[in-house]
């Protein structure tokens, strides 16, 4: 049965957590719903983003047009028995997400943000 949703309605986790329910407005004012392996639903999370940015790029017809949320905050933590570093993100309506980050990985993103800060500050000073 193929479905074309019209609004994401209510979003829910079963109580062991193995599970997410996603619930649809449908066509005629119908719902109807979904349920995921929470498996599955981690598969999807990291599908969606390159799709959406492939539908834009086509709705838009700009290959240089990206899929881009404004930064609310972020938090940096070492991560429990590991050098790695967890880098969390989060968007001003609420959205997370965090990435480990190795040594290296963060060393470099310090430089090259350290770097563009620096250049930023000398275009501006020249100017």
């Amino acid at each position: 049965m193929h479905l074309v949703a019209k609004a994401l309605t209510t979003c829910q986790v079963d109580r062991e957590g193995d599970y997410l329910r996603l619930s649809f407005e449908v066509q005629n004012g119908r719902t109807s719903s979904v349920t995921l392996p929470i498996e599955c639903a981690q598969s999807l999370l990291m599908t969606l983003p390159g799709m959406i940015e492939r539908a834009l790029k086509a709705r838009h017809g700009d290959e240089d047009y990206r899929l881009v949320y404004p930064t609310g905050g972020w938090t940096l933590h070492a991560a429990a028995h590991s050098d790695q570093r967890v880098l969390t993100l989060q968007t001003t309506d609420g959205f997370k997400v965090a990435f480990a980050l190795s040594p290296e990985d963060a060393d470099r993103m310090a430089s090259s943000l350290a770097d563009d800060h620096a250049s930023r500050e000398h275009a501006l000073a020249v100017n």
